[in-house]
């Protein structure tokens, strides 16, 4: 027992390390007793409430989270303890993310450096508010690392069941998030050859189970909506977020969600019919109005970049603490200047890592790939903080300690 404590000190010390900042910053905040329920983290906690008691599918919510997240209702639970046991698994998820990263980085630095630059995730203020939220980030974080985490193991073992493994989780974070989708296909078809390469080993189980969550999903919303899709997520976000500020920017006015009227004109249809106005929506704005449209896309990147995390600009001082108001406007800029950070250096670093990445280094230009993927997609939506780029942060710690260790290295050199 004790040789296994040595052998994983450094994993237990970022353990407790974790666990003691969020206790820590819950106590100072009152985190936990804000009750802040956002539209989304209803909308979750309902894709659960219909598969578990009602075996149907949600309309904008797949099945991926509700299946983790629902899982208190087998047992009867209430609505409330579907939120408590949220915070449980969005905080392992979270400490699992920090475990997984000191991973990656344990391989670029000494140990010591490596647990040093992986309490930088910790740091990242929006990931310890967001946890008490009911909501994906924390949950999908940890299965796109995951996803890299054995890739890398694929990379350096030539082993196919690694690859399996990746392959099948980074399938089942398309139920998670939908956004993520167009990557998994990507992924999915560049390892297209090795896939049926090897189609009778036992590990393409993994994928096969993904696979059948996926038709599932696709099956029940036909049944249960009108249309084979994953969800209908993309064109409402689209009509009401992006289209829509391209269309106020056309009439000299400003995008604002709580008195938008075309969001409320497309609520008055079925999901499918929704669907259908929205596609009209963005070819019509395609060939009438590209330059406001391209405009818009411009501001909700902008504003995705530079905006502070929501939970913490939402906090009240429930306790009257003379402090509180002082330390939450700090916390809000700092989270704000980390949003900043974390993406800008992020879009350099997997710009310079896309196309620098040697044969041997692929999975250098997939991380790269995976950050401006987010980046790109993310100009689809605006309005909801720096949560569409904080599922990239961490990529970009092992960018960036990437770098850090190639120059080290070469300065090193030169001076031999």
């Amino acid at each position: 027992m004790i040789k296994l404590l040595f052998k994983y000190k450094y994993q237990i010390i970022l353990i407790i390390i974790g666990i003691v900042w969020i206790s820590f910053l819950n106590e100072l905040m009152q985190i936990k007793q804000q009750n802040n329920i956002c539209n989304d983290c209803d909308n979750y906690r309902e894709s659960a409430s219909y598969l578990y008691n009602n075996f149907k599918t949600h309309y904008f919510r797949p099945i991926g989270m509700a299946i983790i997240t629902g899982i208190p209702y087998l047992f009867g639970a209430t609505d409330a303890t579907i939120y408590e046991f949220s915070l449980i698994i969005n905080i392992i998820a979270w400490l699992g993310s920090s475990l997984l990263l000191f991973n990656f980085l344990k391989k670029q630095l000494p140990i010591n450096k490596a647990l040093l630059w992986s309490l930088l995730f910790y740091s990242i203020l929006s990931f310890v508010f967001i946890n008490f939220q009911l909501l994906t980030e924390s949950i999908f974080t940890f299965l796109m690392i995951t996803v890299f985490y054995f890739l890398e193991k694929y990379y350096t073992k030539k082993t196919f069941h690694f690859l399996s493994l990746a392959i099948s989780i980074l399938l089942f974070a398309m139920l998670i998030k939908p956004s993520v989708k167009f990557f998994a296909i990507i992924i999915f078809i560049y390892f297209g050859k090795t896939l049926l390469k090897n189609h009778r080993n036992k590990s393409i189980l993994f994928i096969y189970l993904s696979l059948s969550l996926i038709v599932f999903q696709y099956v029940k919303m036909k049944n249960d909506y009108g249309n084979y899709t994953l969800s209908y997520i993309d064109s409402v976000t689209y009509y009401n977020y992006l289209g829509s500020k391209a269309f106020y920017y056309k009439t000299n006015d400003t995008l604002n969600q709580n008195t938008n009227k075309r969001a409320k004109f497309l609520a008055k249809f079925s999901y499918p019919e929704q669907r259908n106005i929205a596609t009209k929506d963005l070819l019509s704005q395609i060939n009438n109005n590209k330059f406001n449209l391209i405009k818009a896309y411009i501001s909700d990147l902008s504003e995705n970049t530079k905006t502070p995390n929501g939970s913490i600009e939402t906090s009240k001082n429930l306790k009257n603490k003379n402090y509180y108001n002082t330390l939450k406007k700090w916390l809000s800029i700092i989270s704000k200047y980390q949003n900043r950070f974390f993406t800008i250096v992020g879009f350099i670093l997997a710009l310079y890592y896309l196309f620098k990445s040697s044969k041997h280094e692929f999975l250098y230009s997939l991380i790269s790939f995976y950050i401006l993927y987010t980046i790109t997609l993310s100009g689809v939506s605006c309005s909801q903080g720096d949560r569409f780029h904080i599922v990239f942060f961490p990529f970009v710690i092992i960018l960036f300690a990437k770098l850090y260790n190639e120059k080290i290295y070469l300065f090193s050199k030169k001076h031999k």
